[in-house]
């Protein structure tokens, strides 16, 4: 900005600051010299806190000294800062009203603190703590303002980050409930489209079509719960200890087909790469969200690249990210790349930059609350050369990977006995159905403290399949009792929904998630009958 261009800016709007000690008189552009070798000024030039005096007596109150920590912090020479109006520290973002505030100060000689945007010289932007207090004489006239200020950028950044967290935790409090309510509905549903699919008639070609439309509305309305329960970090994780270039690798197919003929997809896998303890399903999930995202980017035809690496960070690499070691997957596309307004607000729940009908702005949220609740992080960022880059930060694990679960041997119930614990009638009703529809004898009780009561009256099952959360004791607590009064019982819990001490506990159980479909259920029933408590 020129002489001339500050001229045109009306009002005063200097760098503030306080100081309650008369300073000496300044008539010239700089200090006297002998002045410069005083206790007051030796003191001001060598503090770390950046400080400069103005004089409001001569035209447009520029200012007349400066320290060095003022010129190390807005990198201006002071031959750029002597002599000026310091409106020049201003710029775009800079909050006029806070502006205004000083300057008003300023015309009724008064003290003022405010904390503003300011620039650089090289165009960066920082946060100052501004202080501004008026200098007078033994007569009490005005002959300077005294102003210093401190860089609290990195306060501000704090306080961004926690207000973010504020409102991801709001918002996960209300959809994670909702969730909740709608996993049972749609178990409802789901359910009896799969009992109708056993009973239809292949050739009845209408009301096939009309099983599979409602099965595929309901899907579609499990996956927008399981990513509200992904984002609000309630979705109970199952993970276990696997190496995320297995999953990739067994997960390339899908991913091929999502992104179509017209996207070349290409890996880049660390040889070397640490293992880390992870829920498949969910990061299968927030893969494919981040593969349909890129493809969305490019209109379908571009390149995509799928690569994992070892990092050992302090931290900033993603909001949130904890220092320590970390295990990498990043998804790289080369489309239009990200608007740099929606790079703060792309995790956003319900924010979204596709069509109307054409995203609902949960998938991305999604894998924000998964990574979080993993221990880790994510983050995203524009590539110098074009198109955009989303990377998962997944904590490093020790041990070895897992071993997979071996085939399920039994096939059909044999008319076992199953006590069913669940409170939603509906449900319940449902759930009947399905076991009895598999082979299965059930016999159903409403809570688990009749549950109970029915087992230590000798009441004889083959398992116990028990919702976990449920009025009185949670399926959890009856899950344990169950473990230490009849060892040799098996349980298996279901739920759309559980909290962070619920998931702990029952990480001892196997689970089903809601809504489950009759294949699910089945498998999970047989591979518990055939285990080593089992009956077979």
């Amino acid at each position: 900005m020129s002489d001339d261009d500050l001229d045109k800016v009306p009002g005063d709007t200097m760098i503030p600051g306080v100081l309650h000690v008369p300073a000496p008189h300044l008539t010239d552009a700089s200090p006297p010299e002998g002045a410069r070798h005083d206790i007051f000024f030796a003191a001001v030039e060598t503090t770390r806190m950046p400080m400069i005096v103005t004089d409001p007596n001569r035209p447009d109150n520029p200012i007349v000294f400066c320290n060095k920590a003022f010129v190390k912090m807005t990198g201006y020479t002071p031959a750029d800062i002597v002599g000026h109006n310091c409106r020049f520290l201003q710029g775009p973002e800079t909050d006029q009203s806070v502006i205004d505030q000083v300057r008003d100060a300023i015309a009724r000689q008064e003290e003022v603190a405010v904390e503003v945007l300011n620039y650089r010289k090289n165009g960066s932007t920082f946060w100052n703590a501004l202080f501004v207090s008026p200098v007078f004489d033994a007569s009490g006239k005005l002959i300077y303002f005294f102003g210093s200020q401190l860089d609290i950028s990195r306060r501000k950044e704090a306080e961004e980050a926690l207000h973010q967290a504020q409102k991801m935790e709001a918002v996960g409090k209300l959809t994670g409930g909702i969730a909740h309510d709608f996993n049972n509905l749609l178990q409802v549903v789901l359910g009896y489209v799969d009992l109708l699919d056993g009973r239809i008639d292949a050739n009845d070609r209408p009301a096939r079509r009309a099983i599979e439309a409602i099965g595929a509305a309901a899907n579609r309305g499990a996956t927008l719960t399981q990513q509200l329960l992904a984002f609000a970090r309630k979705q109970e994780l199952r993970d276990r200890l696997l190496n995320l270039n297995t999953l990739v690798s067994d997960f390339s197919p899908i991913i091929q087909r999502n992104l179509g003929g017209e996207v070349t997809l290409k890996r880049t896998l660390s040889d070397d790469l640490w293992n880390s303890r992870i829920d498949p399903v969910q990061a299968e999930m927030a893969l494919l969200n981040l593969v349909s995202n890129a493809h969305d980017a490019m209109d379908g035809a571009g390149h995509v690249t799928i690569a994992t690496e070892n990092v050992v960070t302090d931290g900033a690499l993603a909001p949130g990210l904890e220092a320590g070691e970390y295990v990498s997957l990043s998804v790289t596309d080369s489309g239009r790349g990200i608007e740099e307004e929606n790079l703060d607000k792309i995790f956003d729940p319900f924010f979204s930059t596709k069509g109307v009908g054409k995203g609902t702005g949960l998938g991305l949220s999604m894998v924000y609350g998964f990574m979080r609740q993993s221990g880790g992080g994510v983050a995203a960022e524009n590539l110098p050369g074009g198109g955009a880059r989303f990377t998962l930060y997944f904590p490093r694990a020790r041990g070895m990977v897992d071993a997979k679960p071996g085939p399920v041997l039994r096939n059909v119930g044999g008319g076992e006995t199953i006590l069913m614990v669940e409170d939603q009638p509906q449900v319940a009703e449902l759930g009947r159905a399905m076991l009895e529809d598999l082979g299965y004898t059930v016999e159903h009780v409403d809570n688990a403290a009749r549950a109970l009561e029915v087992l230590r009256g000798g009441g004889q099952f083959a398992l116990v399949f028990t919702d976990i959360v449920m009025p009185g004791m949670t399926g959890v607590a009856l899950a344990q009792t169950i473990r230490r009064e009849f060892p040799n019982l098996p349980v298996l819990l279901t739920t759309g929904y559980s909290d962070r001490a619920l998931d702990e506990d029952s990480r001892a159980f196997e689970l089903v998630r809601k809504p489950y479909r009759r294949a699910d259920l089945s498998a999970r029933i047989k591979a518990l009958l055939d285990g080593p408590n089992g009956i077979a």
